[in-house]
């Protein structure tokens, strides 16, 4: 993801996100300024069609959002999209971690296709009331 790419991806973030998603200027600060941010857009005909960001500290990678354009849901880009992040992360990173809604049964089932398991649960996580569930996958 560059610069250019966060005007696209924050639509896509907005849409998948209604009750709650990151600020314009939080995928500024994370493209610009954060120095452990790997973000990563797919595209499609040249449009932006879904987006990952992940932080890589030390041999440890956490997916920091992650959304596909409602126009493509379903269509396997999201697999697309996180197994090539696990393989960038696995040149450096032993683990991987992410938290997801509890109730997002589609995502966590992408995540247990990929290995990912649980690690417990963040309470509140995403507001009153919306618990996260932590996943984990080992990649290497």
């Amino acid at each position: 993801m560059i610069e250019t790419d966060v005007p696209a991806v924050f639509e896509i973030e907005k849409r998948a996100f209604p009750k709650g998603s990151w600020t314009i200027d939080a995928f500024y600060h994370e493209v610009l300024h954060n120095e452990h941010a790997h973000y990563f857009v797919m595209t499609l005909d040249d449009m932006v069609i879904g987006y990952l960001g992940m932080w890589i500290v030390i041999d440890q990678a956490q997916i920091t959002t992650v959304a596909v354009s409602e126009t493509v849901r379903g269509m396997g880009y999201g697999a697309l999209l996180l197994e090539y992040v696990m393989n960038y992360a696995r040149l450096t990173c032993e683990m991987m971690s992410l938290e997801v809604r509890i109730e997002n049964i589609a995502a966590r089932g992408l995540y247990e296709k990929f290995g990912f398991t649980y690690g417990g649960v963040r309470r509140d996580y995403y507001g009153p009331g919306e618990d996260a569930k932590v996943m984990w996958v080992k990649l290497r």
